[in-house]
């Protein structure tokens, strides 16, 4: 699949997503609001899915959810959404040519800050 030009393949994908959350499970800080995770492999196959699909790639699973809920309860803050950003950008790195990391840090980086903004609202609509 193309995206602004940069070439991505669905096993790069998978391998940036199964090495992040890797990490994420070993992370002192972000270890602990992922323990909602029950099913690892699952949720690997399952964001490697959601990142295929945001940058054009077929949909080849059901995968329908509330990401603003789900990280709202799971205690989703602007501090812990830095510490994500800046261990996703690391693996970026470690698995890709700079413009494809370069590129899907951006649209990471993107996407949290909407995610901060809605889960804000959400908190604000919702008394917490």
């Amino acid at each position: 699949m193309v995206v602004n030009r940069i070439a991505f393949a669905h096993g790069e994908i998978f391998r940036v997503v199964d090495d992040f959350y890797t990490r994420i499970q070993n992370d002192p800080v972000l270890q602990i609001p992922f323990r909602s995770v029950g099913d690892w492999p699952e949720h690997i196959e399952r964001l490697t899915h959601f990142w295929w699909v945001r940058f054009g790639g077929r949909p080849y699973l059901f995968n329908h959810y509330n990401p603003v809920m789900k990280h709202f309860f799971a205690g989703f803050n602007r501090e812990l959404l830095a510490r994500w950003l800046a261990i996703f950008h690391d693996t970026l790195k470690t698995h890709l040519q700079p413009e494809q990391a370069e590129l899907w840090a951006l649209v990471s980086s993107r996407m949290g800050e909407s995610l901060a903004l809605r889960n804000e609202l959400y908190g604000q609509e919702h008394g917490s």
